[in-house]
């Protein structure tokens, strides 16, 4: 089993991956990590860099901030990046 992430700016989506085995994000509150099966879940995200274990290796992406949710191993993340990071 495994997630499904949606990663979406204002002005385009920047990934969209469906064999993600785990994600570490920069939630408001700390560090989390999301696993397949995971609780549904709704949180707001920190500056930092989230970091996704998929089939194809590690990919980090830094974010300036933004919104999770968690529902039915689908994880969509509405993301602020950085100026420099943007057009990726």
């Amino acid at each position: 089993m495994a997630l499904s992430v949606n990663i979406v700016t204002a002005e385009e989506s920047i990934l969209a991956q469906n064999d993600v085995q785990k994600i570490v994000v920069p939630a408001s509150d700390g560090q989390i990590t999301i696993l397949p099966s995971h609780a549904s879940l709704m949180t707001s995200l920190a500056a930092g860099s989230m970091t996704l274990y998929g089939a194809n290796g590690v990919e980090t992406i830094s974010l300036a901030g933004g919104f999770l949710q968690v529902v039915n191993n689908e994880v969509n993340i509405l993301a602020d990046v950085p100026e420099d990071e943007e057009g990726m």
